[in-house]
């Protein structure tokens, strides 16, 4: 499936992904690089595949995303790597993407033609849209905050703090948005979350979140419904 990469907000490729290792999540792809890469990411992936002692830090800091040609842009629990070879100048460059859930894989690549992603009132996200709902969550979570000043305030802690989260669809009439969240300890992967947009943290049980298993039993149970009263 057709697929675009980004580092934050740029479009630094574009892949054909193929699925790898199903029990394993995997996907795969020939990554063809924008002139973005080339000029902003390239020297760094070389640094960090070059470095002696590895350090996660700078490649998470370059915080990729992966969206399929149907908007959905993918939560691998694994990560993604870019194996682009320095001393192989003009060689293939791929993109291995490990941890993707498996009922992601087979309803939204494997299938042909793949389910729907998404349907009205429901939207899919630019990329954009992705990081500032992720920054905003971010902020309401208290997650912005210094140590120092949760000390001296001791402000409530929301049960999302130590998540992680990448954020999925919304709801076009409202600020619901749909989050994949990944958190020790909990079965459930998804969350839907009403922003406040304050900016900053909010107040205890705020912002209100509910949690579904999986995105098949968010769409029965929320997606279904606001559909069909939509279309009434």
């Amino acid at each position: 499936m057709q697929s675009k990469i980004y580092a934050h907000n740029h479009l630094i490729g574009t892949a054909n992904l193929q699925v790898g290792d199903e029990t394993m999540g995997g996907l795969f792809g020939e990554f063809v690089p924008t002139e973005y890469y080339f000029d902003q990411i390239q020297k760094l992936v070389w640094a960090i595949r070059q470095a002696k002692k590895p350090d996660a830090n700078p490649w998470h800091a370059l915080r990729l995303n992966v969206q399929l040609a149907h908007g959905m842009f993918l939560f691998p629990q694994g990560g993604i790597t870019i194996d682009d070879i320095r001393e192989l100048p003009g060689a293939p460059i791929r993109i291995d993407i490990a941890g993707v859930d498996y009922s992601i894989i087979r309803d939204y690549i494997l299938e042909n033609p793949p389910r729907p992603f998404v349907e009205k009132p429901w939207e899919a996200l630019t990329i954009g849209q992705k990081t500032g709902f992720e920054d905003e969550l971010r902020k309401e979570l208290g997650a912005t905050q210094t140590s120092l000043f949760r000390f001296m305030t001791n402000p409530p802690k929301h049960f999302l703090l130590d998540a992680e989260v990448s954020a999925f669809c919304r709801d076009q009439r409202n600020d619901d948005v749909l989050f994949a969240i990944k958190k020790a300890d909990f079965d459930q992967h998804f969350a839907l979350i009403h922003l406040t947009w304050t900016g900053k943290q909010e107040k205890d049980g705020y912002p209100y979140a509910a949690y579904y298993r999986d995105y098949d039993e968010f769409k029965h149970t929320v997606m279904y419904p606001d559909i069909a009263e939509w279309e009434e």
